[in-house]
């Protein structure tokens, strides 16, 4: 069973990948995170997944969040995954980003765009970007989608 955690869940990338991810016969979503006063079942955000699912949503804790899960699915607004990836990636976890902060590999083109500076530049040219670029080799290597 692959452990999995969404950081950022409270908008509607999260609410949909639970829906998906709660089909998967092989996953257990193990690790829920999003910026709220205190920590509230996910079912309380989102009704629909009343007695589909009774994982607690919380503050987004880097430890316990290593310690619950393999992978990890970033649901984060652009610019702020890069602020998260680099410090599971460090830890050998592997992320799936789903914002935009690895999707351009030429950072000077995403700054222009994003008109922030990018703060991980090492990882852009780790990441897979799209099912163009992924074949089961690289599936079974990749740490960084």
């Amino acid at each position: 069973m692959l452990r999995v955690g969404i950081i950022g869940v409270r908008g509607y990338t999260g609410e949909e990948l639970i829906g998906i991810l709660l089909k998967h016969p092989r996953v257990k979503i193990s690790y829920l995170s999003a910026r709220l006063d205190k920590p509230v079942p996910v079912s309380r955000i989102f009704p629909q997944f009343k007695n589909k699912i009774n994982t607690l949503c919380q503050n987004f804790n880097l430890e316990q969040a290593l310690k619950s899960c393999d992978l990890f699915f970033l649901a984060l607004p652009h610019t702020a995954s890069m602020a998260v990836a680099p410090l599971l990636l460090k830890r050998n976890k592997k992320v799936v980003d789903l914002s935009a902060d690895y999707r351009i590999r030429n950072y000077k083109i995403y700054e222009s765009r994003y008109k922030v500076k990018h703060t991980d530049i090492h990882n852009i040219k780790q990441a897979i970007y799209g099912l163009p670029e992924l074949n089961k080799a690289k599936i079974r290597k990749a740490r960084f989608i």
